[in-house]
């Protein structure tokens, strides 16, 4: 005999920060998928990386909830829940990144429900907006309120932040990049030789294969890329008609297991 579920008792309807997330061309890989057992396995490490990136972390409300190849991920509205999702944002880029998989997104601030069994309310729907209307890039696009509680909160959250074009704010994923230097070497300090050349083949294999609004995509990292990080002479530019070189050495990911 099944128990009811009480849902009038989990009415937790609360100003948070929101994050629309998808996996971009991950519809025309399930499709071919559907008879190619090689595919599947792919798909299903990408989604399992998803998995082992991102976390729940009770002390600022993180909640996550995944469906096919779309992630909602919402935090209070605080400067920690700021800080937080920020951070997984950009970890879940990265290593996104490392098999060739770009990501599109929303984040913005206002009134939602994420629990376990439903995720509702306007900053949920405008999310979805954001990122499905507006974020026609590789970005998660931030709204304005998001861009004025960075302002108000302090200086260091300011440097998450990168301007697309001029009051179009996203998410500066490409930032550990664009600081990276080689030296010195510490204990904790992630290498980065590697998964920056790893981008760097990635972009050159789509913009020597791909056309249309894919190839679009590939062009906007392109130049994201070359102003950003190439720019510093840590590593090379990306040019079009670059051959792909294949000198890195595999994938490396950044994992967040936070318990508080």
């Amino acid at each position: 005999m099944s128990q009811r579920v009480n849902f009038e008792a989990d009415d937790d309807y609360t100003d948070r920060y929101v994050a629309f997330l998808d996996l971009l061309g991950f519809k025309t890989q399930v499709v071919s998928a559907e008879r190619d057992p090689a595919k599947r396995i792919r798909l299903r490490k990408i989604l399992g990386l998803v998995r082992d990136t991102l976390c729940e972390i009770p002390s600022v409300g993180m909640r996550l909830t995944c469906f096919s190849d779309c992630i909602v991920v919402s935090t209070e509205r605080t400067a920690e829940g700021l800080r937080e999702i920020f951070q997984s944002i950009d970890i879940l880029t990265f290593n996104l990144l490392q098999y060739d998989v770009l990501l599109r997104g929303g984040l913005v601030g206002g009134g939602a429900h994420h629990g376990k069994d439903f995720v509702y309310g306007t900053a949920v729907t405008r999310a979805w907006e954001l990122e499905s209307q507006y974020a026609k890039a590789p970005i998660t696009l931030v709204s304005q309120e998001v861009i004025d509680d960075v302002k108000t909160y302090s200086e260091p959250f300011e440097e998450w932040l990168i301007e697309d074009s001029p009051q179009r704010y996203f998410v500066h994923f490409l930032r550990r990049y664009a600081e990276y230097q080689r030296e010195p070497i510490y204990a904790g300090k992630v290498i980065l030789d590697d998964p920056g050349q790893r981008v760097i083949e990635f972009v050159c294999q789509r913009l020597n294969t791909d056309t249309g609004t894919i190839l679009a995509k590939a062009e906007w990292l392109r130049d994201y890329w070359n102003r950003i990080v190439a720019v510093h002479g840590v590593f090379g530019s990306i040019e079009a008609g670059m051959p792909e070189r294949h000198i890195s050495r595999g994938p490396t990911t950044m994992m967040r297991r936070i318990a508080h």
